[in-house]
């Protein structure tokens, strides 16, 4: 059984009276245990003790590797590939090869941190890499293939011996074998007196490279810059990062006068054609779009969800009064008479971790990791985070401000309606217990989302640790996000490539490759431990590999070949009234004769009713009885013509 949590957030139910939320079943909840969060920190110290080999944790199956869709690419030491959002770690080049990278070190301590590389040509992937491609300590690698067939990695440097906190460039140009290093430039680099800059973000569309970056924090031996405690800035290339025309671009409404301070790894951009979007995730601040439909010259800010705080920083304090009326899902709420003070305070927000795609429409698509934060404690320079929070967050740009979906959850594994995990039987990442997600796009403009999440009950439960496994889970939506088709554990007998340790694996930090072509290729970190060395719980430090997997999509529910998806306005579907009571009047256009079937389905995407199949007319009209259903938001389908589209429609 499969259970996922889906409703829709209006200004965080400040509207709810107006619009009701689909009546379901939900995973009854433990009680929300607080935690002080830990600000995201790149690592100089080393950590302490000698490598260990692997040691699948409660199994002594040894691993026996075979040949699947699931192979090894890679292993690292360092275990801490984001603090949040995870970047483009997989490429598909016009020739079908694909690319692989990640943060590797191979030593103790990880004095050769940098980036990893691995390439699959003529369907054989290359040997796993012994050293960096960089020539420098670096880490967060991103890459990305241009239209002339030009390979680049962004990282930035830090613990190195050239200088810390530069973005570092590996750029390979088609048909070469060599990789020519070089660096973005920037006017704030530490040798030019300023902070210098971390946790780089790249996309690429045609010869155009984009970049997004936070400047170095206080915490990390920077500076304020401009103001702000970690500022965001945009950096271009139109010539595959041969030079670079725009640098240290502040920009608009990601300034001062809505910051105070920004966090690393908490935004995600993506390109397509001259469209360019940044999404950023920052837990104490808007959860916000930056668009630009001219390659990144101009760019329009959108709030997806308003945080109720202005230029928030640590430790200023706020007050019951200024936040949101609490919802069914508050932690004060959850904690009942058990509530603190720091209960109370908590905000809906990001957990940090998120995904920013452009479909083919040009309409840009978000997900997040869903979280709860206080600030309840003004002398210990920290914020708390409620580390049982589930949830991936959705919004599209049809959507309103603060008008968001939860698509996806914990999964009820036992079916018993009861999310069996506690508190201190997960991990420590800082983040959700649904997260890391990462997003790709198909020629029929089908979205793809995968993300890591917490799986529940004592088979998943590893005992030296006492803490639960993550597994990768993807899903799809067939309609521009209106409706999802169920998600899909990848952790199973039938991916991986050691069918017998699947209840035993650890995996995080799933990088999709962006453009989806005949199969769904992803990499992934997986080990057999819960949580990280470098960060969080600080386990010990272990062998972690990092695998590629490839997925034909139907294993997703995805049948290629049938109907195609259109948006309502193809058929002309519209719904009237709309909230509607009693009864709603479905209208819409088709060619003569043609054959349509109307159907209603719930927020999960689940059929409800057939309403009516017939032969339509050029101009229809048909009469939708929502008297007897639950209040809420249900979606009509209308499948005609060898396509499928989907209205919303919500019933009072």
């Amino acid at each position: 059984m499969r259970l996922v949590r889906l409703f829709t957030l209006f200004a965080l139910l400040a509207f709810c009276s107006s619009l009701a939320v689909n009546a379901q079943s939900r995973l009854v909840r433990s009680h929300y245990p607080a935690a002080v969060k830990e600000r995201c920190i790149d690592h100089y110290i080393p950590a302490t003790g000698a490598a260990q080999a692997v040691n699948p944790i409660n199994h002594e199956v040894p691993v026996s590797f075979r040949a699947g869709s699931e192979f090894p690419i890679g292993t690292t030491l360092y275990d801490l590939q984001s603090n949040g959002s995870v970047g483009d770690r997989m490429s598909r080049a016009a020739d079908g090869r694909l690319m692989g990278v990640w943060t590797m070190a191979l030593q103790t301590n990880a004095p050769d941190r940098g980036t990893g590389y691995n390439q699959l040509a003529d369907g054989v992937w290359g040997d796993q890499p012994t050293a960096r491609l960089e020539s420098d300590r670096t880490g967060w690698g991103n890459h990305g293939i241009t239209e002339d067939g030009t390979e680049l990695t962004v990282a930035h440097t830090s613990g190195s011996t050239t200088g810390d906190f530069v973005l570092l460039v590996e750029r390979r140009e088609a048909g070469s074998t060599a990789w020519t290093e070089s660096s973005i430039p920037s006017n704030i680099y530490p040798a030019d007196g300023g902070p210098g800059l971390l946790w780089p973000r790249m996309a690429v569309s045609g010869n155009t490279v984009h970049v997004v970056a936070v400047t170095t924090p206080v915490a990390n031996g920077g500076a304020i810059y401009e103001g702000i405690d970690g500022h965001p800035l945009y950096y271009r290339s139109t010539d595959g990062g041969a030079t670079w025309d725009l640098v240290d671009v502040i920009l608009p409404g990601m300034d001062n006068t809505t910051i105070a301070e920004f966090g690393g790894d908490v935004y995600s951009i993506d390109a397509s054609g001259e469209t360019v979007a940044i999404a950023f995730f920052d837990g104490w601040n808007d959860l916000s779009l930056l668009k630009s439909t001219d390659n990144g010259t101009t760019w329009e800010k959108t709030i997806v969800l308003d945080f109720p705080l202005e230029k928030y920083a640590i430790d200023d304090g706020y007050t019951l009064d200024q936040l949101p009326p609490f919802v069914p899902d508050h932690p004060a709420v959850i904690n009942g008479e058990n509530a603190t003070a720091s209960d109370s305070l908590a905000i809906f927000t990001s957990d940090g971790s998120g995904s920013v795609i452009i479909d083919n429409e040009g309409m840009a698509h978000v997900f997040w990791g869903e979280m709860w934060v206080s600030d309840a404690d003004l002398t210990d320079a920290n914020t708390t985070f409620y580390p049982t929070t589930s949830g991936i967050g959705y919004w599209n740009e049809s959507y309103e401000t603060d008008s968001i979906r939860t698509i996806a959850d914990v999964e009820d594994v036992n079916g018993n309606d009861t999310l069996d995990i506690v508190g201190d039987n997960v991990a420590t990442y800082f983040l959700s217990m649904t997260t890391f997600p990462s997003s790709g796009v198909d020629a029929s403009g089908y979205i793809y989302l995968f993300y890591s999440a917490v799986m529940e009950t004592d088979r998943y439960l590893a005992i030296e640790d006492n803490q639960n496994y993550r597994h990768i889970y993807g899903m799809v939506s067939l309609d521009g996000g209106e409706t999802w088709l169920p998600p899909y554990d990848i952790i199973n007998p039938d991916i991986s490539i050691e069918p017998d340790l699947v209840d035993f694996v650890e995996a995080v930090f799933p990088s999709l490759a962006r453009d989806v072509a005949e199969n769904v290729d992803l990499v992934y970190q997986g080990d057999f431990r819960p949580g990280m060395n470098w960060r969080g719980d600080g386990d010990p430090e272990e062998v972690n590999f990092i695998y590629h997997v490839t997925l034909e999509p139907e294993l997703l529910g995805v049948v290629i070949g049938t109907e195609e998806a259109v948006r309502p306005d193809y058929f002309q579907l519209e719904v009237q009234p709309n909230p509607a009571r009693n009864q709603a009047l479905a209208s819409f256009e088709l060619g003569d004769n043609a054959r349509y079937r109307l159907s209603l389905l719930n927020m999960m995407g689940q059929k409800v009713r057939d309403i009516e199949t017939a032969n339509g007319l050029r101009s229809n009209q048909v009469r939708v009885d929502v008297s007897s259903l639950t209040p809420g938001i249900y979606l009509l389908r209308l499948q005609a013509e060898d396509k499928v589209a989907v209205a919303k429609l919500v019933v009072r």
